[in-house]
């Protein structure tokens, strides 16, 4: 479904099918913030559908790199210690607290950790070795949709789903009870927990 299509459905779902009393602006807004909740659910229940790859190259000295800037979540860091390709030896980096990173050598060394400081990722100990391989597998936060064509980045099977949420919205806003809703919604949230 495209936003225009996610649009009229809440809408038809609010009884105010020609945005008379709901506008398009804030509709909109609900379908983007319904988006974002549905991303955070599929990431709860494990799902994978989210994480990309996104790789660095060490400079011997520096501890700090800059996250991607649609950083979300993060789910593994690994150092390429030698080779490319097939036949690279990885190093997974484990994730630490910044208060254990007093655990961890203040020497120079091959990175075995990692922690996240708002906008950057700490590898420890800090690299002796330059342009070696760090690869981020993360998961970005979902892009809104800007324009009418633009579909939900959520699996299909779960584009109604974004709609029921911002329909939800519009309960709240009009102070009604979504009743006939929870039940739809319900079956989705089952269907998540699977």
């Amino acid at each position: 479904m495209t936003r225009a299509d996610l649009r009229t459905l809440v809408l038809g779902w609010l009884d105010d099918p020609n945005g008379a009393y709901f506008t398009s602006s804030l509709v909109n807004t609900w379908i983007n913030l319904a988006q974002r909740r549905v991303q955070m659910m599929l990431l709860q229940a494990g799902e994978n559908w989210y994480m990309k790859p996104v790789e660095t190259l060490t400079v011997v000295g520096q501890a700090d790199y800059v996250l991607p800037s649609d950083h979300m979540i993060t789910h593994r860091v690994e150092y390429v210690i030698t080779g490319t390709g097939t036949n690279e030896v990885l190093r997974p980096l484990g994730e630490i607290t910044t208060n254990q990173q007093d655990l961890i050598s203040k020497n120079l060394g091959t990175p075995s950790n990692f922690y996240i400081k708002k906008d950057r990722i700490t590898i420890s100990p800090t690299p002796d070795q330059a342009n070696k391989v760090i690869r981020l597998f993360y998961s970005p936060l979902v892009q809104d949709l800007a324009n009418d064509a633009d579909e939900p980045d959520v699996p299909e099977q779960f584009h109604e789903y974004v709609a029921l949420l911002a329909a939800e919205d519009g309960f709240i806003k009009d102070d009604r009870a979504p009743t006939n809703l929870l039940v739809k919604k319900e079956k989705y949230e089952a269907l998540l927990k699977e």
